[in-house]
């Protein structure tokens, strides 16, 4: 007899599992902290140069992962947890040259999923989420796209409603029996 199919949910990366504003701030001598980015395309608001920004990514996330923190201290056993009942797959965009970086960051963090989904930089994840109960995120453009996104509570996100959100993995694992069981829908 073969087992049922787990549901399937995707979790992102940055802004949901890793703080990736702090330590590229820090980097460029910048005198701001992820709490600073109040809206998703900070750039102009904080006057940072938008090149400069996606440089010191693409270093960290290919040369120095290590320095990158989680969001969240427990998120490794949450997500362990999460896959007691769920199929976890990590979605995430991001340039080619920070894939290898990404998957070694995930293993020295201790975050452990059943597969991983590597996009190009601006893919819209909504695509790809199509036989997923939902896709944890931070992006509030997604949240409008699809019914299926849970926004991950972040600084640049608040100003979007109606929608599901939450505001740490351990609150997503507090509630996924209700998700399980009912359709996705706008609101909480």
């Amino acid at each position: 007899m073969t087992k049922p199919n787990k549901p399937k949910i995707a979790i992102d990366i940055d802004g949901v599992l890793a703080d990736m504003h702090n330590p590229i701030f820090e980097t460029l001598k910048l005198n701001y902290t992820g709490d600073d980015v109040k809206v998703w395309d900070f750039f102009e608001e904080l006057k940072v140069d938008r090149q400069a920004f996606w440089d010191a990514y693409k270093r960290i996330w290919s040369e120095q992962y290590h320095l990158i923190p989680l969001i969240e201290k427990d998120a490794p056993t949450t997500v362990t947890k999460l896959r007691e009942k769920f199929e976890v797959h990590i979605v995430t965009s991001r340039p080619k040259e920070t894939h290898s970086g990404t998957i070694s960051w995930l293993k020295y963090r201790g975050i452990t999923y059943d597969k991983i989904i590597l996009l190009p930089p601006l893919t819209d994840k909504t695509e790809y989420i199509v036989d997923y109960l939902f896709l944890v995120d931070d992006n509030p453009n997604l949240a409008s796209r699809s019914n299926k996104v849970i926004l991950y509570d972040r600084p640049w996100n608040r100003g979007v409603s109606g929608v599901r959100r939450i505001r740490s993995l351990q609150e997503l694992l507090e509630i996924v029996d209700a998700i399980a069981e009912s359709p996705p829908q706008r609101g909480w």
